[in-house]
């Protein structure tokens, strides 16, 4: 037990080693059984480990709505169809529509015209770098006059709009004068050249000028003196920096004290936000979805430098209006003029369906569902208006390969799971020793051991009532289905030893994808708007509304969601078992025996019969030191004897 190196058996020429290990034989075999029993522990767990695994591949295959390819839980992985697209018309660039059929949707050709998108109730405010609107007659007011700069919190830089470097006066008559007069003074300072400029913006009939900053530098305006307070087209700029981001401050936008903002939307909500100054446009736009509750969002383009609220749902109910109440000078901050916001609108498209008649119709939303078929509005048709053509061509192999690849899968886990169930314990294979170890070669230990697992979950209580769920999942019938799992060309096994395997009926099958595809879906993935519960407080009432499919993916979250119940609990077997990467990797009922039934006694014993080996060495010891000291009286007598007779 120790790996203390010895010195021994030089006075006795006993081989005291091999006693020792002989003598520790008979107290080594509680060790050696301690240890299997320990093994045998965590050879379950890892088989558990390793259907857990099996069933999280499955679920993230087929229960993941990431993977739509896969996806089982959505009406279109039971469309039969090939969806072709075609467009005619006008030369606008991009789809005007997408869309998906579902099961009940009717093949053939449907063409498709947007005349308008739904929009949301909106307020847009100006660019935050923007001057007010300005005319020729005020551009020229400007003539002489200066405007301030600040670069990164340094130092005003003043240009003034009198002379050119060479001390010619501006001939200023027209805003293009103006805009061409400033970048002049501003290309002349060497402080500001490179880093900021200024252009005309026409909007309408109107015209205004912009500043751009060039670089990442902060840009302030900080004055600008004009004569005519009427004809200060940069009254809306001067404190602000021109080049604000989502964590520029408030204060640096020309707000100095404390603001609130009171929106009302969709007819009858309000609300007021307090803001303070030392909030930033990140701040304003978190506060407006809170305190709506996330019906009304808020944006900021740093491209445009315009600051826009809208509400969250699209159609011509919404609305969104900012009270008369709120801060003129946050508004003015967030460049914005008017506190009326557009109305939401609806969708208007043209739908000719195959065989029929153009129907046009309204939608709150771009994106809905008519007659088996979901369209996604992606852009208005324009003039001359695009058409989109969009074919469904039936595909039942398509469908049937789907439900087949599922079934199939579900069959491998519950035959594996069955087999396991099944297997008989091999009783004669027990774990082996370390000192067994040592005497086989590696690939014999890897077949003994093989066959040491099998059995080791026979029986499983958990495992089989989890199959005995999978199993009735399939034949209890689903409300409002219209279609039974015999009508569906599926069944379960009769064999019991199978555990619950389904069998299907290809031909069947295929006639409900082709015939019944509508509730051919609601049997597999309806779902209820109760729901899935780990504390089952309204179990059957969600399981009798649910389909074959959900009902199974409820059942694999009971034994496998690594999130808690109100109890703390995770899923049957994680709680069990574990799973790596989650905490209950090291957290669970296996994992806890494992330490506390066998590694704390395993380590007590190795203590206890480590002193036992001591005592024995030590036994050994003495009985060598007292031969020595025998030997060495043996040889004095001896030496004696041999004196005396040498005398006479």
């Amino acid at each position: 037990m120790s790996d203390m190196l010895r010195i021994t058996g030089l006075a006795t020429g006993l081989d005291v080693d091999s006693m020792v290990k002989t003598m520790m034989k008979a107290e080594n075999v509680k060790l050696d059984k301690l240890k299997q029993d320990r093994q045998i522990v965590q050879w379950k767990q890892e088989l558990y480990r390793e259907i857990l695994g099996d069933i999280n591949t499955f679920k993230s295959t087929y229960f993941d709505v990431l993977k739509p390819d896969s996806y089982m839980l959505s009406v279109n992985s039971y469309a039969a169809f090939d969806i072709s697209h075609s467009d005619e018309g006008s030369t606008t660039t991009g789809s005007i529509v997408s869309v998906s059929a579902g099961a009940g949707a009717v093949p053939g050709t449907y063409s498709v015209q947007v005349i308008n998108l739904a929009e949301p109730a909106k307020i847009s405010g100006n660019a935050l770098n923007q001057s007010l609107a300005v005319t020729d007659t005020v551009a020229q007011s400007w003539l002489g006059q200066s405007i301030g700069f600040s670069i990164d919190g340094a130092s005003e830089e003043t240009i003034k709009l009198d002379k050119d470097e060479n001390g010619q006066p501006y001939t200023i008559n027209t805003v293009t004068d103006l805009v061409s007069a400033i970048n002049d003074q501003i290309s002349n300072n060497i402080n500001l050249k490179g880093k900021v400029t200024a252009e005309i913006i026409t909007q309408g009939s109107d015209n205004y000028i912009r500043f751009n900053a060039l670089t990442n530098s902060i840009v302030k305006i900080t004055s600008a003196s004009v004569t005519d307070p009427a004809n200060d087209i940069l009254a809306n700029l001067k404190g602000k920096i021109i080049n604000p981001t989502t964590s520029t401050k408030l204060s640096d936008l020309g707000v100095t004290g404390p603001t609130s903002l009171k929106l009302s939307y969709d007819g009858g909500n309000s609300t007021t936000i307090n803001i303070d100054t030392n909030k930033t446009i990140g701040d304003v736009i978190d506060a407006i979805s809170e305190a709506t509750s996330g019906n009304v969002i808020a944006k900021y383009s740093e491209l445009t430098k315009t600051f826009t609220i809208q509400t969250v749902q699209t159609g011509s109910s919404k609305s969104l209006t900012i009270d008369s109440s709120s801060s003129t000078e946050l508004l003015n901050a967030l460049g914005i003029t008017s506190g009326d916001g557009l109305p939401g609108e609806d969708a208007e498209v043209t739908i000719t369906p195959p065989g029929g008649s153009a129907t046009t119709i309204k939608k709150s939303s771009n994106t809905f569902t008519i007659d088996g078929i979901t369209y996604n509005i992606l852009q208005e048709s324009g003039d001359p208006p695009k058409i989109a053509n969009i074919t469904l061509t039936s595909n039942v192999q398509k469908t049937f390969d789907k439900i087949k690849a599922f079934i199939d899968k579900y069959n491998e886990i519950v035959d594996k799971i069955q087999k396991k169930l099944n297997e008989k314990r091999q009783y004669d294979y027990k774990p082996l020793t370390d000192d067994q170890k040592k005497e086989m070669k590696d690939d014999d230990i890897k077949r003994w051991e093989e066959k040491a697992k099998e059995g080791l979950l026979k029986n499983d209580s958990m495992l089989q009532n989890m199959l005995y769920s999978m199993r009735r999942a399939f034949y209890d019938g689903v409300e409002g289905a219209g279609i039974s799992l015999k009508d569906a060309g599926l069944s379960t096994s009769s064999d019991y030893l199978q555990g619950g395997k389904i069998i299907i009926d290809e031909a069947k099958l295929k006639d409900a994808i082709q015939n019944r595809g509508e509730q051919l879906a609601k049997l597999f993935m309806k779902d209820s708007d109760i729901n899935y519960d780990p504390d089952h407080k309204n179990d059957s009432e969600r399981y009798d509304q649910i389909g074959i499919f959900q009902r199974i993916n409820d059942i694999l979250k009971d034994y496998t969601r690594t999130t808690r119940d109100s109890s703390g609990r995770k899923g049957i077997l994680i709680e069990t078992a574990g799973i790596v990467g989650d905490l209950s990797e090291f957290n669970n009922m296996l994992s806890r025996q494992i330490a506390n039934d066998y590694d704390k006694k395993i380590s007590e014993l190795t203590d206890k019969l480590s002193e036992k080996e001591d005592k024995y060495y030590e036994q050994f010891a003495r009985l060598e030191v007292a031969m020595q000291k025998m030997n060495q009286q043996s040889a004095w007598l001896m030496q004696q004897l041999g004196f005396s007779g040498g005398v006479s």
